[in-house]
């Protein structure tokens, strides 16, 4: 065998090598990606350069893969405080406070106070300060670590007096939802800036409709009277007397 035919043999092996590789690679689906995933690249793209929104999502990531990995997706709550009161300055005269945030899952009836519809989730915010605040700053970056909705909200509901409510209703869908909580709240005197807070929140099914064809219940018969047969009487009775006057009737 000369070294030209080797040379030829070993650039056949080589190709033949590289096809075989090249079927196998596209022989092996790449892993479909996670409902999750596709939410935090979501809410990658909707922060955009905005560092602060950027720090949210990150930070939103982080918890939800963290719940995902100890499999703590169907936790039960319909309110729930964030993880840790989130440090504020700037507010009053103390300059250093804490501001409470809280969830609140959303519940059938028309009793459910300030809770949502079913499939949302009320974000509130209420800092350590007297007065009513002007505006609010405050954002909720969240996702829905089961269905995989996501977004970068402002907490801009609006109270009965057009004051900030520094609160928002999102529309998650049922599941466990991780969210991100930041930015400021304004007063006359003072504006307050809201370091980030991170929680977890449950979200139930809704519940299912009532069926608009279903047959009305039909009415339970009462035992004391068998079919065909007259109810009996309280007592006992004869045919002279009123009830258990002369005791039972004995027949002749």
């Amino acid at each position: 065998m000369t070294g030209r035919t080797i040379a030829r043999l070993a650039v056949t092996a080589a190709a033949l090598a590289v096809g075989a590789a090249a079927t196998f690679g596209s022989a092996i689906a790449e892993p479909a990606q996670s409902p999750l995933d596709t939410a935090i690249e979501r809410l990658t793209a909707t922060a955009g350069d905005d560092p602060a929104a950027r720090a949210g999502v990150e930070s939103t990531a982080r918890a939800a893969h963290l719940i995902t990995a100890a499999h703590l997706e169907q936790v039960a709550g319909g309110f729930a405080p964030f993880a840790y009161q989130a440090p504020t300055v700037g507010c009053g005269d103390t300059f250093f406070t804490l501001t409470a945030a809280s969830g609140i899952s959303g519940e059938a009836g028309s009793t459910r106070g300030i809770a949502g519809a079913p499939g949302t989730l009320t974000f509130q915010a209420t800092p350590a300060v007297t007065g009513f605040p002007i505006s609010s700053g405050l954002t909720v970056a969240w996702v829905n670590v089961n269905n995989g909705r996501a977004g970068i909200d402002p907490l801009d509901d609006l109270t009965d007096y057009h004051l900030p409510g520094l609160s928002k209703t999102v529309e998650t869908g049922a599941g466990t939802i991780v969210a991100t909580m930041w930015g400021t709240i304004n007063y006359p005197t003072s504006l307050c800036v809201m370091t980030p807070t991170v929680g977890m929140f449950s979200v139930a099914d809704e519940p299912l409709p009532s069926d608009p064809n279903a047959a009305p219940a039909q009415p339970v018969p009462s035992p004391s009277a068998a079919p065909g047969r007259p109810a009996p009487r309280s007592g006992t009775t004869d045919d002279k007397g009123a009830p258990g006057e002369n005791g039972p009737v004995t027949p002749n």
